[in-house]
């Protein structure tokens, strides 16, 4: 059984529907390795073709008959005497299994900022994820809180549409161009994408070079070089982009390349050369019925607000979005407050039998489609050593646990996420604990690697 919250699958792709929204990284890698014969339309598939594409999955193998929708899952509790999870929805309907996968990813609860007379602003104001979609942008004075990954796809789309654009930057992020073209119709006899054997060695490819962006955050104190040269790179390419001095100078991190996430954009840098377009680096002071007012006193009118100001990522409450409760009535968000962010695998947590987390702490990657199925790798391993086995309980074991993690806090201290060059990045990398908790140090290929090499015996099986 699989509880959805909402009233439709596809979580990201379903509740992100802003001008322009896409992914950002190449289509032949953002697709589950068993099924990569997929229409895409261009090499970086946009918002709704992903959506598409998880309905398809999900109709293929059979996934759908199992949704409960409309399901929102607020506390799950461990049962020692029967090795049973009783999971509570918010209508006090409880349901109980003997196995709980917490599913709930990562970018599902917006982050609304904290600005002094939001509520007294006079036109429509929304988050990016929670677009309104009845109001139209067409000759309107917009104005854009933040200058994230969401943030560059809209204002690259609209930047041309509207009267006016005001966007409040508070850290600027590197931007490199995007590879972006269409795609041979798969329906076409002449098309080469038609061949499995092609499409196996484009994502393969994508694949490495993905692990080797990877591999360069997570050995950048000992081989700076690498992201140094790229960073290098980039910084001339986006030199090339912005005419005037002073908006180029805004707009060029001062941290390096890494440290939090970049992102890819043929037209964002272009935007701000626009007559209407201003970026705005002054702190906002508060919102009032016009529009934005920042602390040099200035007035920047608007009638329509857009906030990209981002997701809960690491806080707590979130990636489990629910309350679980495992051994001597422990909750995991506040074992996580007290201890430090950690999970063996990225999987599983000592003391919280039978309970896997599909992206747990140190689990993150360039790849969500490669993370996640190499976490399921592991999942469905202990749950079919289970049935083989004919018991009832599996759980990681706490010296394997340890040793894991303490391999994993070592090696986090060697990326480049906490090197002295993320100083005033503000990343979500970086959680409460001041630890580099969401990239993993390693990569998705080392974590197939490891689980084929040492296979369960990080678990006891009862």
């Amino acid at each position: 059984m699989l509880l959805e919250r909402a009233q439709d699958l596809g979580g990201t792709w379903r509740d992100n529907t802003y001008p322009g929204v896409a992914v950002d990284i190449p289509s032949s890698s953002y697709c589950f390795s068993f099924e990569t014969d997929f229409g895409w339309s261009r090499a970086y598939a946009e918002g709704h073709e992903i959506q598409s594409y998880v309905r398809h999955c999900a109709h293929k193998y059979g996934v759908e008959e199992h949704i409960r929708y409309g399901s929102h899952v607020r506390r799950s509790t461990f049962d020692v005497q029967r090795s049973l999870w009783t999971t509570e929805l918010s209508t006090g309907e409880r349901i109980t299994s003997r196995y709980v996968v917490a599913a709930t990813g990562l970018f599902t609860t917006p982050v609304l900022p904290d600005l002094d007379g939001l509520e007294s602003f006079s036109g429509p104001a929304f988050h990016s994820a929670r677009w309104n979609h009845d109001h139209e942008l067409q000759g309107k004075r917009v104005a854009i809180v933040g200058t994230g990954a969401s943030a560059v796809q809209i204002i690259s789309t609209i930047a041309a549409q509207v009267a006016h654009l005001s966007v409040f930057q508070r850290t600027p992020i590197w931007v490199s161009p995007r590879p972006d073209y269409p795609l041979p119709d798969l329906s076409k006899p002449w098309a080469i994408r038609r061949l499995g054997l092609v499409r196996r060695v484009a994502r393969w490819a994508s694949e490495a070079q993905l692990e080797l962006l990877t591999l360069a955050t997570a050995i950048y104190r000992r081989v700076p070089i690498l992201v140094d040269f790229v960073q290098r790179l980039v910084g001339w390419w986006m030199r090339t982009q912005v005419s005037d001095p002073r908006t180029l100078a805004a707009l060029l991190p001062t941290y390096s390349l890494g440290c939090k996430r970049p992102t890819t954009s043929n037209t964002y840098l272009r935007a701000f050369d626009l007559e209407h377009v201003d970026l705005v680096t002054e702190p906002i002071a508060r919102v009032v019925p016009e529009g934005v007012m920042t602390v040099d006193g200035t007035l920047h009118d608007a009638e329509i607000l857009v906030l990209a100001t981002g997701f809960l990522t690491t806080q707590q409450g979130n990636a489990p979005a629910f309350e679980v409760v495992g051994l001597d009535d422990v909750e995991l968000g506040q074992f996580w407050d007290r201890e430090r962010l950690q999970a063996y695998m990225g999987v599983a947590v000592p003391g919280f039998p039978n309970f896997f987390l599909t992206a747990g702490p140190y689990s993150g990657g360039f790849n969500w489609f490669a993370a996640l199925e190499a976490h399921v790798d592991v999942i469905m391993g202990c749950l079919d050593r289970v049935r083989q086995t004919g018991g009832h309980r599996v759980e990681v074991r706490a010296d394997a646990h340890h040793a894991y993690m303490q391999q994993m806090w070592r090696h986090a201290e060697g990326t480049i996420f906490k090197a002295s060059t993320c100083g005033g990045a503000n990343s979500y990398y970086i959680d409460r604990h001041g630890d580099a908790a969401l990239p993993l140090p390693r990569t998705p290929w080392w974590r197939v690697w490891r689980f084929r090499k040492l296979g369960l015996t990080g678990f006891t099986f009862e």
